[in-house]
């Protein structure tokens, strides 16, 4: 299970960087365009994903949940996209080092709150997952500004990883 969370983290990590750095030399115009999706704008998404990757990560390695009401809400003001790729680095690097420190039974446990428990391999897969859905809505803003989004598909990362 383990080498499958880090091979999970490891590419999203990946295909996140692949975006950013699309991303980076759009004019803030197309980055701060309201193009309709759930968080408004490419520099919204990703940070709203941004800031959901730090918090999970700081409940795994925390071992700690919220309370579910206190969970999500409004995302803050978005920093900047330069902000971003120099912050988001640290989350990856945090979340690899957890699961490196942690044992296949640790994984298998459940991470306990107030009033929610989740496995937390399950909360591993939930981060990937969230990051791959938002992943895919800023590649559909990308096209709506009329540029052309890099390749973000497992299957490419999984053919030039190989290990």
């Amino acid at each position: 299970m383990k080498q499958q969370l880090l091979f999970q983290s490891d590419y999203s990590e990946w295909a996140t960087r692949r975006l950013l750095t699309a991303c980076a030399p759009l004019p803030l115009a197309d980055v701060d365009r309201d193009t309709g999706g759930s968080h408004a704008s490419i520099r919204r998404t990703l940070y709203h994903f941004y800031i959901s990757e730090e918090f999970w990560v700081t409940c795994l390695r925390e071992n700690a949940l919220p309370r579910l009401a206190d969970i999500g809400g409004a995302d803050p003001t978005p920093t900047s996209l330069g902000d971003m790729q120099r912050d988001w680095p640290v989350v990856w690097r945090d979340l690899r080092e957890y699961l490196e420190g942690s044992t296949e039974q640790e994984l298998a446990d459940q991470l306990v709150g107030p009033d929610c428990r989740i496995h937390r391999w399950k909360l591993v897969l939930h981060l990937v997952n969230h990051a791959t859905l938002h992943r895919g809505q800023v590649t559909s803003m990308l096209r709506q500004v009329g540029q052309k989004p890099p390749n973000t598909d497992v299957f490419t990362y999984a053919l030039r990883h190989r290990s």
